[in-house]
């Protein structure tokens, strides 16, 4: 089926409040698009209610809209405590597909990623600091490395990787780049000294497969690693070649894998804690009382202060 790229013309919010904020969970989200064409198999938003605004794997929506409402919405949250100022960036989409950028350009002439982190780089210069957890598959954020590069002090490059084997791979991920073109996406951002996180989501395989995922990414420089287990759906069913639900999502974790992303942080073998109040009424859902600190590898970036993140 031919891949369909729409411009979004419909304007809404940049920002988006997550439901659940704590040590583990990032306060806001940012989409630069609606939907995603690398169908993954394994993707949760191929499912209801995501699926009533995109046919995921055949429709993109581009969301030319993003920076400008991007830049007034960081302007008008500038007075957040740092704890509260940190975004992930297309969760929920890919902001770097090939069919899309293609389109895009043709369109509008417009890079609409490279304008997303322009807005974030601008306000970080101008005193008003976010912290940006890019997220992607796909080998062709290295068309911003150099951008990215200038913001290092700010941006955390979070690559999916799911396994080594590239049979798999293709069987599960159609459409996405290759295990080495991300790979190489490692290697070429941490000669940059940027930092990248692996997100192992889902892991294809047990503890020991997980392991070795780990090592080959550090060994490419990558500087942190995170990873859960299949949600959704039957792991074997999806490695048949079929799609069977499993019911709900169940988050499977080996922690001691875990490396700058959301471990305990630890000062001379001792866990740190403190308390965390909110800005105002609409926030105090989300106040904290002995809140445990934890390592996303913050301070490996910057000299500013993050409050319980580290």
């Amino acid at each position: 089926m031919a891949k369909n790229v729409i411009i979004h013309k419909n304007v809404g919010k940049a920002l988006n409040p997550q439901k659940k904020i704590d040590q583990h969970n990032l306060p806001f989200t940012c989409n630069s698009a609606i939907g995603c064409l690398f169908e993954c198999e394994y993707c949760y938003l191929q499912n209801f209610p995501f699926n009533l605004h995109a046919d995921f794997g055949n429709e993109v929506k581009i969301k030319t809209w993003i920076p400008g409402e991007l830049d007034k919405e960081l302007e008008k949250q500038k007075g957040l405590p740092p704890h509260l100022k940190r975004v992930q960036v297309n969760t929920a989409s890919e902001g770097y597909l090939p069919w899309a950028i293609k389109e895009v350009k043709k369109q509008l002439n417009r890079d609409i990623m490279k304008e997303v982190l322009e807005v974030f780089q601008k306000h970080w210069n101008n005193g008003n600091r976010w912290m940006v957890h890019l997220l992607t598959k796909s080998h062709l954020v290295k068309n911003h490395l150099e951008l990215i590069a200038e913001m290092k002090e700010q941006v955390q490059l979070e690559l999916t990787i799911t396994t080594l084997d590239e049979t798999k791979a293709r069987l599960l991920e159609k459409l996405a780049p290759s295990v080495k073109k991300r790979l190489d996406v490692i290697d070429a951002f941490s000669k940059k000294d940027i930092f990248v996180r692996v997100m192992c989501m889902p892991l294809i395989g047990d503890e020991k497969e997980a392991r070795k995922i780990k090592k080959s990414c550090l060994n490419n420089g990558a500087k942190a690693f995170k990873h859960k287990g299949v949600n959704y759906w039957d792991e074997q069913a999806l490695l048949n070649g079929n799609v069977v639900s499993k019911g709900g999502k169940k988050d499977s974790v080996y922690e001691n894998l875990l490396l700058k992303s959301g471990e305990d942080y630890l000062v001379d073998g001792n866990s740190q804690s403190g308390a965390y109040k909110m800005p105002d009424k609409k926030w105090q859902t989300y106040a904290m009382k002995d809140v445990t600190f934890v390592d996303f590898g913050y301070t490996d970036m910057n000299s500013f202060y993050w409050g319980y993140v580290k």
